[in-house]
């Protein structure tokens, strides 16, 4: 029986402490002295020219290369095979000499791309299952994991959010069993100062719980994914509702417009947004000024033109030596500005084209979003995507990868019962390939109910 099973089945008081022991865990490991260390220098390079923070971007870029050839087995054989020096590569610029990364490379050779620098003791698997659904597991240092939060937190404190200011989280953490059916719908972590509030029995009639309690909470930060808190800001503009919040902060998804404009109208501030990935090869931050600029002292960002107007993102991870990925291609799309003027931050971005899901809709009722959960240790699974075409019931369209068994298929209904519950049936489709839309890309959560659209402005 696996740790959420197991929590799943404690009494409330037992859950609560659950939660704040791995928060007490978290802020001992992830928020120690390293990682303040870490957010210091982040900020003192935040009043750095442009110019300034490209140039150690480079310097960065030329060890990280350098420390790849030495000690990964993919890059030493590929650039013997290319007859190519860690030498020639001291700049972003250089870096076009290199073929680009797919996921579907790493996945199928990721052990190729482990360090042997790095001993084993001093990582943390990491686990992603990005745009498409498709799970990809790697290590990486503990530091690696303080410098991806420091850069968080750096942008976040832009902003005027401190460390440890009080957070209400919705999202897609499991927090909540499935089963229950009344309050409360969340549960605190209070070494971490935070309420989490699951994200998969928010609905028409579970929300004046939430609200009342947001409300009770006295706290003015909101954090979560975007389809969720809209979600929530519909409900209270539809009950005239009242949340005093500072700040609401977006991850994890694309942002649309509308879903800005509802979270604006219900709150009464502007969403603050940021664009990260797992595998730590690009960081985009929202600037005070509104702005969206490349974290040039973190990664290794470049845009590839696509022939369409847009750029497909690929970023090299200078923070992880563990399992270093160069030119790997994220799999979102970005727009650059028509003419960009002069930015003292860095390379400045108009929009990123993402993740972008639609809702699946219960019996009940209840808005499910953010259901790649299920697919985050799926590494023989090559590509998924959710599909529904009536409340209550759905589709996983699978496409197998090299080593997809039984195994995996018990897993996949075990992690899925995990986070619907009984209240939507599900059945599994394989497939040898999976629809694609405008620009190649996959919706990993397909609806065609009006209700579970995300793009439909009826929240």
């Amino acid at each position: 029986m696996d740790r959420e099973a197991i929590y799943a089945r404690l009494p409330l008081p037992l859950q609560q402490w659950a939660v704040s022991a791995e928060g007490r865990r978290i802020r001992r490991v992830r928020f120690n002295a390293a990682f303040h260390r870490l957010l210091q220098e982040y900020e003192a390079r935040g009043a750095w020219s442009a110019d300034a923070r490209q140039a150690y971007r480079d310097e960065r870029l030329a060890r990280f290369i350098e420390h790849a050839v030495r000690s990964v087995p993919y890059y030493r054989n590929l650039f013997r095979e290319l007859g190519a020096s860690p030498n020639d590569f001291r700049r972003l610029e250089d870096l076009s000499a290199l073929p680009v990364l797919t996921k579907q490379t790493v996945q199928a050779r990721a052990a190729a791309f482990v360090s042997e620098a790095v001993r084993r003791h001093d990582t943390m698997m990491i686990h992603t299952s990005g745009t498409t659904g498709a799970g990809l597991r790697f290590p990486a240092t503990l530091d690696a994991q303080r410098e991806h939060w420091a850069v968080w937190w750096r942008f976040r404190g832009w902003h005027g959010i401190k460390f440890d200011t009080p957070c209400l989280y919705l999202g897609g953490r499991s927090v909540v069993p499935s089963r229950q059916h009344k309050p409360p719908y969340w549960r605190y972590n209070r070494p971490g100062k935070q309420i989490l509030f699951s994200g998969y029995h928010l609905s028409e009639t579970t929300a004046a719980a939430y609200i009342r309690a947001m409300q009770d909470s006295g706290y003015r930060w909101l954090h979560g994914y975007p389809s969720l808190v809209a979600l929530l800001a519909g409900y209270v503009l539809q009950r005239g509702a009242e949340l005093d919040f500072r700040w609401v902060s977006l991850g994890a998804e694309s942002v649309l417009p509308h879903q800005r404009a509802v979270i604006e109208a219900a709150f009464g501030v502007a969403p603050i947004t940021h664009y990260s990935m797992a595998e730590g090869v690009a960081n985009v931050s929202m600037h005070p000024d509104g702005r969206y600029c490349v974290d040039e002292d973190f990664a290794a960002v470049e845009f590839l033109p696509r022939g369409d107007g847009s750029h497909d993102i690929v970023g090299t991870n200078l923070s992880n030596p563990a399992f270093p990925l160069i030119r790997y291609q994220v799999g979102d799309h970005a727009t650059l500005p028509a003419q960009a003027g002069p930015v003292p931050f860095g390379r400045e971005v108009a929009g990123i084209d993402g993740r972008k899901e639609d809702y699946i809709i219960t019996r009940r009722g209840a808005r499910i979003g953010r259901l790649d959960h299920i697919f985050k240790d799926m590494v023989h699974v090559r590509e998924a995507q959710i599909r529904q075409e009536e409340p209550g019931a759905m589709q996983l369209c699978i496409v197998k990868g090299a080593g997809y068994g039984d195994a995996d298929e018990a897993q996949l209904r075990a992690e899925t019962q995990k986070r619907v519950g009984d209240d939507v049936d599900f059945e599994i489709v394989y497939t040898d390939a999976l629809p694609r839309g405008a620009g190649g890309k996959l919706r990993f959560v397909h609806s065609t109910l009006d209700q579970g659209r995300i793009d439909s402005t009826a929240l």
